[in-house]
């Protein structure tokens, strides 16, 4: 009826090849589809081949604020703690973000694959170990995210009860080549205390450990 190999066809109906105008004009006229059939067709297909483009750029915004705004990972991290409810307006508390904030972030996440809201209204940790980590748009929601960290490290150092909190700091002259060492050795103890910390079943809180390593002489270009 439509006059074309059935392994063209079935490429077609699967996404695996586009239709063309010139093949969408030629169906048409073998179908004696109507002028405003085809316009119909033609739109519903512009939007089936808009629509990747359009889930892919919202992943990417989602990625970006879920890495940028600090109270997606401490939400995921908060859905471990004992005594946790599945309420908008109980994790606003607990966090100090609005329940707009918490029901945004909760979106994002189940779209993300982070977590899961089970049918009888469960939240789910799903979120493993993964890390994103890369390009510059990556890299900039890190350096948010960052600043993020140092205002809340402020807002503890003035509201949160020293027994509740550390924060101290040093300074010291250093052999800048032994940096990349350094920097393997904060990571390994990020983890350690992670495991440490994490390690009983009685999870009550979400803390954040933020460590800055940085240089307070300029180097001076000759």
């Amino acid at each position: 009826m439509l006059d074309v190999e059935p392994s063209f066809l079935s490429k077609i109906l699967n996404r695996k090849r586009a239709v063309t105008e010139d093949t969408l004009d030629r169906f048409s006229r073998k179908l004696s589809l109507s002028p405003v059939d085809v316009q119909n067709f033609k739109t519903r297909l512009k939007n089936v081949e808009l629509e990747p483009a359009l889930q892919f750029q919202q992943i990417t915004l989602d990625h970006f604020q879920m890495i940028a705004d600090w109270y997606h990972y401490a939400l995921l991290e908060l859905v471990s703690t004992k005594g946790f409810k599945p309420e908008a307006k109980w994790v606003a508390r607990r966090l100090g973000i609005t329940p707009g904030e918490v029901s945004d972030a909760v979106d994002r996440l189940v779209r993300l694959g982070f977590l899961e809201v089970t049918p009888r209204g469960r939240w789910v940790n799903k979120s493993g170990s993964n890390t994103t980590v890369g390009n510059e748009f990556t890299a900039a929601a890190f350096r948010q995210l960052q600043r993020q960290v140092l205002e809340k490290a402020l807002i503890a150092l003035e509201e949160v009860p020293m027994e509740r909190r550390d924060q101290s700091s040093m300074t010291m002259a250093i052999d800048a080549s032994l940096l990349p060492e350094a920097k393997e050795r904060i990571r390994k103890f990020r983890r350690e205390l992670s495991r440490f910390l994490a390690k009983s079943d009685s999870l009550d809180e979400v803390y954040q450990l933020g460590i800055s390593l940085y240089p307070l002489t300029q180097v001076i270009k000759e």
